[in-house]
């Protein structure tokens, strides 16, 4: 086992990422006779394809190789096996044809997720093949080791994104509600400089009206301008209470209003990127969130409110739904709109929560499984991302104990 780990070293000295898999493939080929070598991760959630992220193969390419995990013995790893078969591959995998020896052994993420395989194939049958597998799982090991290494790295990069998209968001916002307190401030100055005056009528009016009916002297002539009195009153009233009304609408819209960066992007990178937002919180609920969304599939929008409403609706599920349970995203195209959707398999809705759902500060009948706070804002915050698109967010539900499933239906062309 001593030259083993020697080749190991010599072949992958000062090497990392995708060149120190390379190094450990060819290093393999020294250590056993084989015919092909393969390092892969998983397509999909949960995985129905592999990919190469390192391979070898005998007077072949070394490019990459993407195949169909169903009908092949590595279907059996990714499952969970390591699986070490002698001699008569083909035999039993008839997309092995040319094969006799097979050992796989599935490759983990440093959650425990199986997320690829280490495999060599032969045209021969394996002549040791306890020694060969013990090989196979000390190089599986290594390799298991810099595929958890990219992982963290990735995630670590994917933080920083997010991070710094939330910074953005974070600046956009303090700028709009700096402007947006200016304009109040401004309103509120006019509006105090136009109810001067119909204040300064309505107070002499009433002074008017008091002498009069003081004075007790009769006369048809005094009562009329009493009554002429208070129709200006009631006018200036109704006019200071149309000006209160238009200046306070203005006010909340200025407040209210959402600004778009519009570009397409593929739908599955803000996905990706709310998964990650979230990642943490699933782990610690031992919740699986999985999505099968091809990056062909595009959006139209500003990425970063997409990614914004996702978030929010991802961590609803998560917030909503029992630990070991499993929330999907999914994405559907139809005509001149893109359907996203966050769907868990929690405590269900009633229909009157789905008809409350994305009201500000709803408490709905579900509760956090996991003592979670909760401002009942997420929700209107995702109505109004969607509207602000010119879509819409809908939540279906069939009922308690049941599931929610709560959809983003986006034009192809926001307003």
């Amino acid at each position: 086992m001593q030259h083993i780990l020697s080749e190991i070293a010599a072949g992958t000295a000062q090497s990392i990422g995708t060149e120190f898999l390379a190094a450990v493939v060819r290093s393999m080929r020294e250590a056993m006779d084989v015919r092909l070598v393969l390092i892969t991760a998983g397509v999909g959630e949960p995985p129905r394809r592999a990919r190469s992220v390192a391979s070898w193969r005998q007077g072949g390419s070394t490019a990459s190789i993407e195949y169909d995990l169903e009908g092949t013995p590595c279907r059996l790893v990714y499952d969970g096996q390591t699986l070490v078969v002698s001699e008569g591959l083909y035999r039993r995998f008839e997309k092995e044809r040319g094969y006799e020896g097979y050992i796989g052994v599935p490759l983990r993420s440093h959650f425990d997720k199986i997320v690829g395989h280490f495999a060599v194939f032969s045209e021969k049958p394996l002549a040791l093949p306890r020694e060969g597998e013990a090989i196979v799982r000390l190089f599986a090991l290594r390799a298991e080791a810099e595929l958890q290494r990219l992982e963290v790295e990735r995630e670590r990069s994917a933080l920083i994104a997010s991070l710094a998209r939330a910074n953005r968001r974070l600046s956009d916002r303090h700028k709009a509600l700096r402007q947006s307190n200016e304009i109040k401030t401004a309103l509120l100055g006019m509006m105090a400089h136009d109810l001067r005056n119909p204040l300064a009528a309505i107070l002499s009016r009433s002074e008017l009206i008091q002498a009069l009916l003081d004075r007790e002297a009769g006369g048809a002539g005094r009562f009329a301008r009493a009554r002429e009195s208070c129709d200006i009153i009631m006018s200036t009233a109704e006019r200071m209470d149309r000006l209160i009304a238009s200046t306070l609408a203005q006010a909340q819209d200025e407040a209210a209003a959402i600004t778009l960066e519009v570009q397409e992007f593929p739908a599955a990178t803000a996905i990706e990127a709310a998964i990650a937002l979230n990642a943490m919180a699933a782990q610690r609920k031992a919740i699986l969130i999985g999505h099968d969304v091809p990056h062909e599939i595009a959006v139209k929008g500003d990425e970063d409110r997409i990614i914004e409403a996702l978030d929010n609706l991802i961590r609803n599920a998560i917030k909503y739904s029992h630990a070991g349970q499993r929330v999907s995203i999914g994405a559907r195209s139809l005509p001149g709109r893109l359907e996203l959707s966050v769907r868990d398999e929690g405590q269900g809705l009633t229909e009157e929560d789905c008809a409350r759902a994305f009201r500000r500060f709803q408490r709905l009948s579900a509760k956090p499984t996991a003592g979670e706070s909760s401002t009942g804002l997420g929700l209107a915050i995702v109505k109004a991302i969607a509207e602000a698109h010119g879509g819409t967010a809908t939540v279906t539900s069939a009922g308690k104990g049941k599931g929610s499933t709560f959809t983003l239906s986006l034009p192809r062309t926001p307003v």
